[in-house]
């Protein structure tokens, strides 16, 4: 699964996103506003994994680096990030 989008899919195939915004507590249209930005923020992609039984940390970790804008910081981050995919 590749970035949070892909979360979102796999979260998409279990239930509608009015069915996850309700749950959550907010509304179906942040899931449109995340596909159109092209990730999920932090605290939707962690409350989403935990619902997944994905690791929460590892998501919030990998939407936290999508929305930072490019920079020799954040392509240190996604290179250490494919590495560890590997393993």
């Amino acid at each position: 699964m590749n970035g949070t989008l892909g979360l979102m899919e796999k979260a998409l195939q279990k239930q509608s996103a009015s069915d996850w915004a309700r749950m959550f507590g907010i509304t179906s249209a942040t899931f449109t506003n995340a596909k159109a930005r092209g990730h999920l923020s932090p605290a939707l992609a962690g409350s989403l994994a935990m619902e997944l039984g994905e690791n929460a940390e590892h998501w919030i970790a990998v939407a936290a680096i999508e929305s930072e804008k490019d920079s020799p910081l954040v392509q240190r981050l996604r290179k250490s990030q494919e590495s560890w995919r590997k393993r």
